[in-house]
């Protein structure tokens, strides 16, 4: 699917009666692959997701959406989603709104909770709020990966996961991509992006401040920390490296790549 978002503009008003800005002219164009979005907390990273799915109306701007497939939201608080009395239910209710087969419905949710490292056999009959924050946020998500969607947006997806609940989220967000959904993850999670993303914004203000290839922004910590962001684990440890004089060969992103860097280093020292 393709998004365009086109001189977007949103502001509210705030605890004391002012014009607090969430959104400033944010023009976009998404298709395909997995975009990154990254900013301090109230940079509007939430807010342009809910614009994009069309849940929340923006003072002025408009979206565009070309292709199939619908838009499938995961909110940042996946509690705020849940409504069924159980996990098969919840995961199958918009299925069957949409006509889907009661067992096609149940192979599809079957295979959304395996991706997401969970069993219907185990969770099917239990009630989504009886379970622990990292098993709501990944029935959440295998909620809307049931439905296919042509656009996904996934807010914190890897908030509070363990590392195996986490790389079977990060796997999940490539798939869907390599599905050919359009996938736009908001993450303070350096880390998770530099291991998924193919390309960064990072909001400030309401506004876009940086676009460009995911691997080249994260590798660039001195860029990040000059916009208020926490580098990637492997570039602070490049720069670090650099800085007490060894040689580090490219721009890693993942601890592999640091390892294979550093590696080369000596090689062509």
């Amino acid at each position: 699917m393709r998004l365009t978002v086109e001189h977007m503009s949103l502001s509210y008003e705030g605890p004391a009666g002012e014009r607090v800005t969430a959104l400033a002219d944010v023009s976009l164009a998404l298709s395909g692959g997995v975009c990154g979005l990254m900013g301090r907390t109230g940079s509007g990273k939430t807010t342009l997701l809910e614009v994009m799915a069309g849940a929340t109306r923006p003072d002025s701007g408009r979206v565009r959406m070309e292709g199939a497939g619908g838009v499938g939201l995961v909110f940042q608080m996946p509690e705020r989603q849940f409504f069924e009395r159980t996990v098969e239910r919840e995961i199958t209710f918009g299925l069957l709104a949409r006509g889907v087969a009661a067992d096609e419905a149940h192979e599809r949710a079957a295979r959304a909770l395996a991706l997401m490292g969970l069993t219907l056999d185990e969770l099917g009959a239990r009630s989504p709020f009886s379970l622990s924050g990292g098993q709501q946020r990944r029935v959440a998500i295998a909620s809307v990966l049931a439905l296919r969607p042509g656009l996904l947006l996934l807010d914190e997806p890897t908030a509070g996961l363990d590392p195996r609940a986490r790389r079977a989220c990060l796997d999940a967000v490539r798939a869907a991509a390599e599905d050919g959904a359009t996938v736009v993850v908001a993450s303070h999670d350096a880390n998770a992006l530099a291991e998924v993303a193919d390309r960064l914004v990072v909001l400030e203000d309401g506004g876009v401040t940086l676009d460009g290839p995911a691997r080249d922004l994260l590798a660039d910590a001195p860029l990040m920390r000059d916009h208020g962001l926490e580098p990637a684990c492997a570039a602070r440890a490049a720069l670090a490296l650099r800085r007490a004089g060894l040689a580090v060969a490219g721009a890693p992103l993942t601890a592999e790549e640091l390892a294979d860097a550093i590696a080369r280093g000596r090689g062509s020292a």
